[in-house]
């Protein structure tokens, strides 16, 4: 018989468009009245939760090795290991970076795109699922109902989260365990302040080589803007230099233009003078 958890799993799975259609239509179709109520009071996804759900089903691999990081991420911090800490931190960094980017893509490719809102609200659910045991457990059904928030050392606010039946005591869904009888995690605000500080300080170096980069960048450009001021100054000497050239060469050119014409006019004359003296000489040769 199928029970409400399978129910839930099957509607979650929807487009989120098609969700209040689907669910209404699934109870309608129910004969056992209370399942059926029990349905139809299941909530739509927000448009983050909706996105964490898809990537749930089409990137389980993926998710899981985040969530599986988030669980070696707190047994370090259980021993106080500085050194694992900060190089599963960095680790971390990129991951729910890739994440955050495939699951922005996952929603296109579904026909649903999400927002800039949204896909925060994406980064802020992993983020607490890779804190949390229990967020990590919620994350994993793929009934998401909102968005998952971390908040310090206190545990991840789980009520309303997930649609259907949900219960995370004891669960470590990263490594697939069961953890027995529920029991309270033991809280060590100090450590909890220690990883946020190597957090904050890794984003800090981050921050501060970007910084230095885009100097580095804009202090070239001023470099190659000069040179090619200098370059144009250059230029623009050359070319009034070759202007005055120019203007000397016409001058030359009118000079050589009216000497020209008084050339040939002499020579004119000259062949003019020519031709008398010929007649002069043929008139007293007879």
């Amino acid at each position: 018989m199928t029970d409400l958890a399978d129910i839930a799993s099957e509607l979650y799975s929807q487009s989120l468009d098609d969700f209040t259609a689907a669910r209404n239509d699934r109870a309608k179709g129910l004969e056992d009245k209370s399942l059926a109520k029990e349905v139809r009071a299941l909530r739509k996804p927000s448009a983050s939760a909706w996105v964490v759900n898809m990537m749930t089903l089409h990137r389980g691999d993926q998710l899981r090795e985040a969530l599986n990081l988030g669980g070696e991420m707190r047994e370090a911090q259980e021993h106080l290991d500085r050194t694992e800490l900060k190089k599963l931190g960095l680790q971390r960094q990129k991951l729910v970076s890739t994440l955050v980017k495939d699951g922005a893509a996952l929603s296109e490719e579904l026909g649903h795109p999400a927002s800039p809102a949204a896909m925060l609200e994406v980064e802020q659910t992993l983020r607490a699922a890779m804190a949390d045991a229990g967020a990590a457990a919620a994350v994993s059904t793929g009934r998401l109902i909102r968005t998952l928030e971390a908040t310090g050392w206190e545990a991840v606010d789980l009520i309303g989260a997930v649609g259907g039946p949900f219960d995370a005591r004891g669960a470590d869904v990263a490594s697939g365990v069961d953890g027995g009888e529920e029991t309270e995690p033991e809280v060590d605000p100090a450590a909890d302040a220690r990883v946020e500080l190597e957090d904050a300080e890794d984003r800090s170096e981050e921050a501060d080589a970007e910084l230095k980069r885009a100097r580095e960048r804009v202090d070239q450009l001023d470099r190659d803007r000069e040179a090619l001021v200098a370059q144009v100054r250059e230029l623009r000497k050359r070319i009034r230099a070759l202007e005055q050239d120019i203007d000397v060469i016409d001058d030359e050119a009118d000079d050589a233009a009216r000497e020209r014409t008084e050339a040939e006019r002499a020579a004119k004359e000259a062949v003019r003078e020519v031709e008398r003296a010929r007649k002069t000489v043929d008139k007293l040769s007879r």
